[in-house]
């Protein structure tokens, strides 16, 4: 093909036809600027099929994440219910007439979960990702992202209230309990599944394990409901997403 444009090009020169060349060369310009084109507009058709491909592969890895946020929620709000009764159990008998401890084995167990500390995290995720890189435009859906920016802006804020008051109370409530009783009241613990009458009746009396426990119980209570609300806040955001890619939602 080439070789047939240089030959009309070197005939038309050599019969001194200057003007035929002059339309047939830009001619030839033109052709060659639409090719150009041609290849450039193919080009960005693959590189935008490309980062749309790319998007839809991340709006399902997120929305993997969040199935497992909501897994993570649920464990937490598991830890603070079964760390709310037991300290409600304990607590019942602080408040009893006359502190009586009926079943012993069942006191010990509870007793220890107040002072349970149980992880309140997250992990680095999917859009955390994106974000960093400065890539969650490739979404291509601003009111998802958005939902996705608050709904973890959200988390971080409840994880971090967790570790600066609830966890010090749990910490304070062990270096409290610790002067109490001595290695004998944990022997015996260990080989009985179940705490000494002298270790229960000092710690049935002491005033500030009490207090501890009255706060750990509130904290039980105010977080459990954030985390609640947490959770409404993900099944919203999958609901979302199912909404606005039915392809999500495995059949």
């Amino acid at each position: 093909m080439i070789k047939f444009f240089r030959k009309i090009r070197q005939n038309l020169l050599s019969e001194y036809k200057f003007s035929k060349y002059l339309v047939y060369a830009i001619g030839e310009i033109v052709l060659v600027v639409i090719g150009i084109l041609i290849a450039l507009s193919i080009n960005n058709w693959n590189e935008s099929r490309k980062i749309k491909q790319s998007g839809k592969e991340y709006v399902k890895e997120i929305y993997k994440d969040l199935k497992i946020e909501i897994a993570n929620i649920n464990e937490i709000l598991n830890s603070l219910s079964d760390q709310y009764n037991g300290t409600e159990y304990v607590l019942n008998v602080f408040e009893s007439k006359n502190k009586v401890v009926k079943d012993t084995a069942l006191f010990t167990k509870y007793h220890w979960e107040p002072r349970r500390l149980f992880i309140v995290d997250r992990d680095l995720n999917t859009f955390d990702k994106l974000k960093s890189s400065g890539q969650s435009g490739l979404l291509k859906n601003d009111s998802l992202s958005n939902l996705l920016d608050k709904f973890y802006k959200n988390f971080d804020t409840r994880i971090s209230n967790f570790k600066e008051y609830p966890l010090q109370i749990r910490m304070d409530l062990r270096r409290a309990n610790f002067p109490i009783g001595n290695l004998n009241d944990f022997k015996y613990e260990i080989q009985n599944s179940k705490l000494s009458s002298a270790y229960i009746k000092e710690y049935l009396n002491n005033e500030v394990i009490y207090q501890y426990l009255l706060s750990i119980l509130r904290t039980c209570r105010y977080n459990s409901t954030f985390f609640n609300e947490l959770k409404e806040e993900a099944l919203q955001l999958i609901n979302f997403m199912e909404v606005e890619y039915p392809e999500l939602i495995i059949k």
